[in-house]
C-alpha cells in the first residue's frame, strides 16, 4: 500500500509535469520505465536517477519541470525547497501511517 504522504509526493509531480502537457508527461513516465526501468512509485526513493533522466531527455529543459514540481511540494507539504533532491529529502514518507508530518 502506497501512503498517503506517497501518493500527495506523486501527486505533485504530475501537477508539476502537466505544466508543459499531459503529453509531456505520459512521455516521461514512458520514457523512465522503458529506458532506465524506474517506475513511477519509485521516484520518491531515486530521485537523483528520476533528475539525472530528465536531464538526459529535456536537457535544459528540464529545470523548468524540476521548477514546477518543486513549487507544487512546496505549496502541498507547505515548506521551502529549492530543488526536486532537497524537496525530496524534506519530506518525511511514513509508510505505517500515512501521513508526513508537516515540514
Amino acid at each position: 500500500m502506497i501512503s498517503k504522504s506517497r501518493d500527495r509526493f506523486l501527486a505533485c509531480v504530475d501537477r508539476g509535469l502537466s505544466h508543459l502537457g499531459e503529453t509531456i508527461k505520459h512521455v516521461v513516465y514512458w520514457y523512465l520505465e522503458n529506458e532506465y526501468d524506474l517506475k513511477k512509485d519509485a521516484i520518491p526513493d531515486k530521485p537523483e536517477e528520476f533528475m539525472k533522466a530528465l536531464e538526459k531527455m529535456y536537457g535544459p529543459g528540464a529545470k523548468v519541470m524540476e521548477r514546477n514540481m518543486v513549487r507544487e511540494m512546496n505549496s502541498e507539504f507547505r515548506m521551502k525547497a529549492n530543488t526536486f533532491i532537497e524537496a525530496v529529502r524534506n519530506i518525511k514518507f511514513d509508510e505505517t501511517s500515512g501521513e508526513a508530518p508537516k515540514c
